[in-house]
């Protein structure tokens, strides 16, 4: 006999609650084994009524969901540091709401991001600012197990790019070769997205602008595989301005990791960018002290990162008991 059942968290849940809801799963799913067998005689079942449902246009019975498959987050942290010689502080908050259903999926997102740097010398206290507030809206459509269609909006205000007011209107279409029910296990898809951005800058750019519309298009090509013996995600993107096509980018990015023996795991990840595109870099040469705290972007043609990683798991494999003795004050926490 052979059987699936599938089962979907709740996103506010917390990890024990996942890991209670699929016990819950894998007791119901060895109900039916187990009952062919000599324990059937000892096995008790119970119901206890659940959340309110309704039927859906097939009959089905689902869940009556008062959120309409809405969810919402929002954080925020904050800090200061310091010393005799030097101060800095920063500020740091979003806002997500999503809603996802077969058909449509709808993303809008808010960010702000706020910090500064104090320096002392001879002369007085100098002040390095940095600032990045963000907002997006974005819908897409599914039209067949191949096709989708949809747009994305942004509005951006980052002082390192030199971007006083930033705004992208873009259309967009994919094409994913295998049906989108497999995206968990295989995923290869293209992407294509066509549109205008306007740009209010703070400084002039080396293009001698204060500000500019262009248009511009990219070309994504996605893959993703999750296998038994680990996973392959690999990724060519290609963006380039319709004024002057010299004006692109192009940059590859994978990773790979895969399970060498019982335990032990190997993981290599990595990118490469052809970087053509900085219509908004400011004019004139950076300051010495602009280049020592980065908080001005400079003219370059590539950039890259290339990381190696492993690890091994070893020991009983009987061990599942938590003891919190002695464990002193350890945690974290992901905003």
């Amino acid at each position: 006999m052979n059987d699936t059942l599938t089962l979907f968290n709740d996103p506010t849940a917390t990890d024990d609650q996942k890991r209670k809801h699929l016990v819950q799963y894998l007791k119901l799913g060895l109900t039916r084994y187990i009952a062919k067998t000599e324990a059937a005689k000892d096995l008790q079942i119970s119901f206890s009524p659940g959340e309110a449902t309704v039927s859906d246009s097939s009959g089905t019975r689902v869940k009556n969901d008062p959120w309409n498959y809405w969810v919402y987050q929002f954080g925020a942290n904050g800090g200061f540091n310091g010393n005799e010689n030097s101060r800095s502080n920063s500020l740091y908050g979003y806002f997500n709401a999503d809603q996802e259903t077969e058909n449509w999926k709808t993303d809008i997102n808010i960010s702000a991001n706020k910090s500064a740097d104090f320096f002392k010398d001879s002369t007085g206290e100098t002040k390095f600012e940095r600032k990045n507030y963000s907002a997006g809206f974005s819908v897409a459509k599914s039209i067949n197990k191949h096709w989708s269609v949809g747009f994305t909006s942004g509005y951006q205000n980052n002082l390192y790019s030199n971007i006083k007011s930033g705004y992208a209107l873009r259309p967009r279409l994919e094409y994913s070769l295998f049906p989108y029910s497999k995206f968990n296990t295989e995923r290869i898809v293209v992407q294509y997205y066509l549109g205008p951005q306007y740009n209010i800058y703070y400084d002039t750019t080396i293009y001698f602008k204060t500000r500019e519309w262009q248009v511009q298009q990219s070309i994504s090509i996605i893959t993703s595989f999750n296998k038994p013996w680990g996973n392959i995600n690999l990724g060519i993107f290609w963006s380039n301005y319709f004024d002057d096509l010299s004006k692109n980018d192009l940059s590859f990015n994978g990773a790979v990791n895969w399970k060498i023996a019982k335990g032990l795991l190997f993981g290599i990840y990595g990118n490469y960018g052809l970087i053509h595109d900085q219509i908004g870099l400011r004019k004139g040469e950076a300051t010495r002290d602009q280049l020592l705290v980065n908080n001005r972007e400079l003219l370059s043609s590539f950039q890259y990162n290339f990381g190696v990683g492993f690890s091994y798991r070893f020991g009983s494999v009987s061990n599942n008991i938590v003891n919190p003795r002695f464990k002193g004050l350890n945690y974290s926490i992901n905003f």
